[in-house]
């Protein structure tokens, strides 16, 4: 039960625990417990946050620090050539992120700024992510993937610290990429989000508009599945000025994307070419999850004959029958909602693609 007598149970646990952590979760579970009071009770939500506020600092203080920034190793494996398909995408994304870092001397002589941001977007289960940590590997530069959720609290002031952290953290290890997953969650227009949630956005606006400096080797990269979502000042020139469309992949990706779900698992003779034809509009995590059920079909059988068989063409086909694509539904939401903000010029990709892909998907 969550009220103001349970609330001070827990605090009274903190102060006579002597395991520090036990303290800290105890300051922590009562400070979101007057995070919800706040929300039932809105005549003390004051009262209620700031002694929130206060026992929040207190757990915090007490368990050690969980640092929400997280570098990815370089790795041979991620690169470009480990994505299939997507090669107008690849070269965009050498021009515009890789060769400046690689080159400097070469684009400041043609007058052309190295590093701010790109923003990326398209339908979910299409590579974004993927795409983000090759081209850190093919940059050669520190990597920081952030999922913007991460970064959000509930406390007061605490979000705007984290993004704070997190620019200085890309600062150190210059040159270096920062690239914010679920980019809509944290850069969302300010003008539909509550009053301390327009906080986080001027804070990005802020760090963004310190890296002018010639002296700064940082590219920001975001994904979101949602661009009709991100503030339009997040959106200018000098900022997140550049947007690339990560589409669902195409006919070589897609039989691509097949024979490496299906390299470590026991097939008769498949066709991938085939499979790529049938699944025309799918995403990459519909065809995984294609892959997914038609290994299924033959792993239920076994367990029920105890006798094992490879998975079949047949297999795969009925599989493919019984998925049902997410980028249908993802393009149908785009459309609509680029429609009605008006935002058509903006993302020219998206509202061409989706007209392609209606009448496949029907």
């Amino acid at each position: 039960m969550c009220d103001e007598k349970a609330v001070m149970q827990r605090v009274k646990l903190a102060k006579g625990s002597e395991n520090s952590q036990e303290a800290a979760k105890y300051y922590l579970e009562a400070a979101q417990m007057l995070v919800e009071l706040s929300e039932k009770t809105p005549e003390k939500d004051g009262e209620f946050m700031d002694m929130a506020n206060k026992l929040y600092l207190k757990g915090k203080k007490l368990k050690e620090k969980k640092t929400i920034l997280k570098t990815t190793k370089k790795s041979a494996k991620i690169t470009f050539d480990s994505i299939g398909g997507l090669h107008e995408l690849k070269e965009e994304i050498r021009f515009k992120i890789i060769e400046p870092f690689k080159s400097p001397e070469l684009f400041e002589y043609y007058g052309k700024s190295i590093g701010g941001g790109i923003l990326m977007y398209g339908p979910p289960g299409c590579g974004k992510s993927l795409v983000a940590k090759a081209t850190a590997n093919e940059a050669n530069m520190a990597f920081f993937h952030v999922k913007s959720s991460d970064l959000k609290s509930k406390f007061v002031g605490e979000t705007e610290k984290n993004i704070a952290e997190l620019f200085e953290k890309a600062r150190e290890n210059q040159p270096a990429i920062i690239f914010f997953d679920e980019f809509e969650s944290i850069g969302g227009e300010r003008s539909e989000a509550a009053a301390h949630e327009k906080n986080f956005v001027a804070q990005l606006l802020t760090e963004m508009d310190g890296m002018d400096s010639k002296d700064q080797k940082i590219l920001l990269l975001a994904a979101t599945n949602e661009p009709w979502s991100v503030d339009s000042a997040l959106r200018r020139e000098g900022r997140f000025g550049k947007t690339l469309f990560v589409p669902q992949p195409d006919f070589e990706a897609r039989s691509q994307i097949f024979e490496l779900e299906m390299a470590k698992r026991p097939t008769e003779e498949i066709n991938f070419m085939k499979l790529a034809e049938m699944t025309k509009g799918f995403s990459g995590a519909d065809i995984k999850s294609i892959c997914e059920h038609a290994t299924n079909i033959p792993l239920k059988e076994s367990l029920v004959t105890k006798k094992k068989r490879k998975i079949s063409m047949k297999d795969m086909n009925t599989a493919v029958k019984e998925t049902d694509s997410i980028v249908k539904q993802w393009y149908a939401k785009a459309k609509r909602q680029v429609e009605m903000k008006h935002m058509g010029e903006f993302f020219p990709d998206l509202i061409q693609r989706a007209q392609e892909v209606e009448p496949i998907l029907l």
